[in-house]
């Protein structure tokens, strides 16, 4: 009896163990190619997926290769790739990228050639009310601009912070500054952006109001980081 359970296994093995190494040769192409097979087959051990993977990026020279539209286009197809992939889908509203608490946008010249990116991060969602501590969800959001900026070295940026104008300016305006600071420091320290690359960092109260009211208006509350290339090449 023993024998023959033995015997019994031993070709359900030998089957098993012949439909795995010949699993290539008996599947369709495009089923082969799936994690779900790959994992169940046991053939190929499926590419982990990166952070990062999305973004790309683009070696020191590529600036004098590409020109500075091209450059940013690149990044910018990165960037957005980056952010929609890792759970920040973007909708498209009024010539802008907009997502959850922060907004892509595009600076172009006169001819429409791509010259700074634009990252407004929503101070509501950045900051507590009335302080310049980040929150777990600005951090994510900044990461992804250092990320941007390790992976496309030959950028720099502005960062400006602003707020609404309820309040004392003088208040408001310290507020705006040490906001902007924040955010320079977390692309510093956690992302080893070096000091050269930040072009100018500052806040500006209400000065550059989105809009035009003195009431809590939402949209005034913010920072802006743009991001653009060391130089611009033709």
């Amino acid at each position: 009896m023993r024998k023959r359970i033995n015997l019994s296994f031993l070709i359900h093995s030998t089957f098993l163990l012949l439909f795995v190494i010949n699993c290539n040769s008996i599947v369709k192409q495009e089923w082969k190619d799936s994690v779900a097979f790959q994992k169940f087959c046991g053939c190929v051990t499926p590419k982990e997926e990166k952070a990062g993977d999305y973004l790309g990026s683009l070696p020191e020279g590529s600036l004098d290769k590409l020109g500075t539209s091209e450059y940013l286009e690149k990044l910018y197809k990165g960037l957005r790739s980056d952010f929609e992939h890792s759970g920040t889908p973007f909708e498209e509203v009024g010539g802008s990228l907009v997502g959850k608490g922060v907004e892509l946008k595009r600076i172009e010249d006169d001819e429409k050639r791509l010259r700074e990116l634009l990252i407004v991060i929503d101070g509501d969602v950045a900051f507590p009310s009335g302080k310049s501590t980040l929150t777990p969800k600005a951090k994510e959001l900044i990461a992804k601009v250092g990320d941007a900026m390790e992976a496309y070295p030959e950028t720099n940026c502005r960062i400006g912070g602003h707020t609404d104008s309820v309040g004392a300016f003088s208040m408001n305006l310290k507020l705006s500054k040490e906001r902007s600071q924040s955010v320079k420091l977390e692309l510093k320290l956690i992302h080893r952006i070096v000091e050269e690359r930040f072009k100018e960092v500052d806040g500006f109260a209400d000065l550059h109001k989105i809009v035009d009211t003195m009431l809590a208006e939402k949209k005034n509350r913010r920072t802006e980081v743009y991001v653009g290339t060391v130089r611009i090449v033709y």
